[in-house]
């Protein structure tokens, strides 16, 4: 660990969980400023492991908008009504996701946190002078 390729890899531990850290909170950040909408599930899709609802929502323009989105929140039935966040350019909607799959953010943030801690510490172990007797 007080060797030099121990400290150079405690501080690249460090500096990879703090960008991931900062991406991480800055998509949460850029989903919760996309639009929002009251959709409906239609369908819900099983695939291995994976769970997806297929939504209907309206779009500011009047039209109805039809996406299969992940569901990372509570189990959602067909008719169920749930909160949708888009992100629109040039009036075509470009990203979707359900509004509780702020879960997935928290979670990832919670362990990417412990992570930062864990590199703090072993940055702390590897850089501190050894002590003399």
């Amino acid at each position: 660990m007080k060797s030099r390729r121990g400290r150079l890899l405690a501080g690249l531990s460090l500096v990879g969980a703090l960008i991931g850290l900062v991406i991480v909170l800055q998509s949460a950040a850029e989903q919760r400023s996309w639009a929002s909408a009251e959709g409906t599930v239609q369908e819900r899709l099983k695939s291995g492991k994976s769970v997806s609802v297929r939504v209907e929502y309206p779009l500011p323009d009047g039209s109805r908008q039809v996406a299969t989105l992940s569901e990372n929140g509570p189990a959602r039935q067909p008719g169920e009504r749930v909160t949708v966040r888009y992100d629109l350019q040039d009036g075509k909607v470009v990203d979707a996701a359900l509004a509780d799959n702020d879960q997935a953010f928290c979670v990832v943030g919670v362990m990417l946190g412990v992570v930062v801690l864990g590199g703090i510490f072993l940055n702390l172990v590897a850089w501190t002078p050894e002590r003399e007797d």
